[in-house]
């Protein structure tokens, strides 16, 4: 089980919330998207390489029940 705030394509997002892919920031370009818990995180479409390393920058708010 990844511990960190990093995951990579192909791994299960563990967390909902704002993303910001560390090869595109690497080359000096900013893309942040938003993931979903459970969704494979994808491949990156603006990036230099494909096979990307996202960092988590901010959750997304807890949902309260209804």
């Amino acid at each position: 089980m990844n511990s960190s705030r990093t995951w990579k394509t192909g791994e299960h997002c563990r967390i909902s919330g704002t993303y910001r892919c560390l090869n595109c920031r690497a080359a000096g370009v900013e893309t942040i998207r938003e993931f979903e818990a459970g969704k494979v995180i994808p491949m990156c479409d603006v990036g230099p390489d494909k096979d990307a390393t996202w960092r988590l920058v901010r959750a997304a708010p807890a949902r309260a029940a209804t």
